[in-house]
């Protein structure tokens, strides 16, 4: 009828016309450039949106939480969405089949699915089986939005993880914190960590030959991106230190407050002391290089990661068992830099997406 059904599909045609346009265009034109003004008004305008609509839906669930009534009608509804999605599975494990000539996958999926629903009836009064239920749609609508180019839903998520722990940590929290936490908010089949890439095959090991993409994200069926993430932690530690007080758990948290609503110019100008592995030294450094530091070298491992698997010795690519390459029609890879500052600042740069003539997949 010639309407969309939801914000999901709208929006998933908005970014379409944004990546054809980046695709067929070249970068230094005219309709590239307008394209790039365009996208940013649109994720302006949109995320306003989304973070309203967000906040009308939680208000509506809170409300709802409060009626033991319609707590069996949210119930039903989450039932209906995992029915509803059950396909994505079936349609995923039956290209498996396919590849694998498994015959019984399809069905062992089926049984399982049917098993899984049951479990799910029979514990429909049960609290934490409602709580997971919400938690994993929460995860797989991020993931899904990831995946067509939007990551706001996705650091909506992180910061109500990170927002979850305790002060006494933010002395202890470092960058695989940070990778253990995202890892956890993202399917465990449709995301590798540290996936290994040989940068420079002309080089030797230890020299710039080897590198590690923090985490790649694999898309699904009619899905639009492969997503490349850069991690950085700032240790609030590494920010007071340069303010020469004596610091425990509360002034970290005083910090964690003032850093969540400053201004991001004046963050990036922060400096920053942190230990330097590679020359064992104090090393001084702005949050802003930091991030300019990812952004480079997002951009790197993305070249690297569409280049496909290494053929031999002097070249580059990927060097991973856990992933199966194939040649295939022209795929698009997109990265994003998310930086996080203590537990309550995070901000996150795009850049720009690469094409790959490969698929991607978990072995």
């Amino acid at each position: 009828n010639n309407q969309y059904t939801s914000l999901k599909e709208f929006e998933k045609d908005i970014r379409l016309i944004f990546c054809n346009c980046y695709t067929y265009n070249d970068i230094k034109s005219k309709e590239y450039c307008s394209g790039k003004i365009l996208e940013s008004i649109f994720n302006e305008k949109w995320n306003e949106k989304i973070i309203l609509y967000d906040r009308q839906t939680r208000e509506l669930k809170r409300v709802k939480d409060n009626d033991t009534g319609d707590t069996d009608r949210s119930w039903k509804k989450q039932s209906q969405i995992l029915e509803h999605n059950k396909n994505n599975l079936r349609q995923t494990r039956e290209l498996k089949r396919v590849r694998d000539t498994d015959t019984d996958d399809t069905d062992d999926t089926d049984r399982s699915w049917k098993k899984q629903c049951q479990i799910l009836e029979q514990n429909k009064n049960n609290l934490i089986y409602r709580q997971v239920i919400n938690d994993a749609l929460l995860i797989a609508s991020a993931y899904e939005s990831l995946v067509i180019g939007n990551i706001i839903p996705f650091i909506e998520i992180l910061k109500t993880f990170l927002l979850t722990r305790s002060r006494m940590s933010l002395s202890l929290a470092n960058e695989s914190m940070l990778q253990a936490i995202i890892e956890s908010l993202l399917p465990l089949k449709y995301r590798i960590p540290e996936l290994s890439l040989v940068m420079d095959g002309k080089k030797l090991k230890g020299s710039g030959r080897f590198g590690y993409s923090d985490i790649f994200v694999l898309k699904g069926i009619g899905d639009i991106y492969y997503i490349s993430l850069e991690l950085k932690y700032i240790p609030l530690v590494g920010l007071i230190k340069n303010q020469k007080v004596k610091y425990g758990a509360n002034e970290l948290e005083n910090l964690d407050k003032i850093l969540e609503k400053e201004n991001e110019e004046d963050l990036l100008k922060r400096p920053y002391t942190y230990w330097s592995k590679e020359y064992k030294r104090t090393n001084q450094t702005t949050i802003g290089e930091v991030l300019n530091s990812g952004i480079s070298q997002l951009e790197s491992y993305m070249n690297t990661i569409s280049k496909g698997r290494v053929v031999d010795y002097s070249s580059s690519g990927i060097f991973d068992e856990r992933v199966k390459i194939v040649k295939s029609n022209p795929n698009k890879l997109k990265g994003f830099v998310i930086l996080v500052i203590g537990f309550r600042r995070i901000l996150w740069k795009p850049v720009d997406e690469v094409i790959s003539n490969y698929t991607y997949n978990i072995i």
